[in-house]
């Protein structure tokens, strides 16, 4: 019988040790990758367009577009952009066979406080007037925003074109929808 500190206990106490390993690891704080922004477009339809005042009505000319029903009234949409994105171009497509361009309005207003002048436009944007073939369709496109284009918290974004209407001879003037590109 083998003893206390026989060669064959030895070996296996030693084989038990080299066997026997600590393993600790150490956490690395967790580092998300950045976010990739993406290109998206959306595109709103002239029937998102409303008069400012409910009893201006409009008038709905499908492919040619909406104006409000009492020509010179505006025309208003509410533009919904992610918090967070950075907007690239608003183009406005519309028609326009007057002798007078119209200056549209990309607004935002704070969702609960006061946003003094300055603070609330995102762009002016001319539509000028003009006929081209085959169906007078026009757009314009702005790429110049304020804070470079980022969509700010709390902030409620809206489109209004005034001066839309037919003036009989002197032609109409009709919003016809918007495209927006943006990252996100």
């Amino acid at each position: 019988m083998a003893g206390k500190n026989s060669p064959k206990k030895t070996v296996i106490k030693k084989a038990v040790k080299k066997a026997t390993v600590k393993i600790t690891t150490k956490k690395k704080p967790s580092v998300l990758p950045a976010p990739i922004k993406r290109k998206h477009t959306i595109y709103i339809e002239s029937s998102a367009f409303l008069p400012l005042n409910s009893t201006d009505g409009y008038v709905d000319l499908f492919q040619q577009g909406r104006h409000a029903a009492i020509a010179g009234h505006s025309l208003a949409a509410p533009i919904s952009l992610p918090v967070g994105a950075v907007l690239k171009s608003f183009s406005i497509h519309y028609t326009n066979s007057t002798r007078e361009g119209i200056l549209a309005l990309f607004l935002r207003k704070h969702a609960n406080r006061h946003c003094p002048s300055g603070e609330i436009e995102m762009s002016f944007i001319s539509l000028l007037p003009g006929v081209l073939s085959p169906d007078n369709f026009l757009t314009v496109t702005d790429t110049t925003f304020p804070d470079g284009g980022l969509i700010k918290n709390k902030y409620l974004h809206y489109l209004e074109v005034p001066g839309t209407g037919d003036f009989g001879e002197a032609g109409k003037r009709t919003i016809r929808g918007i495209s927006i590109e943006y990252h996100y």
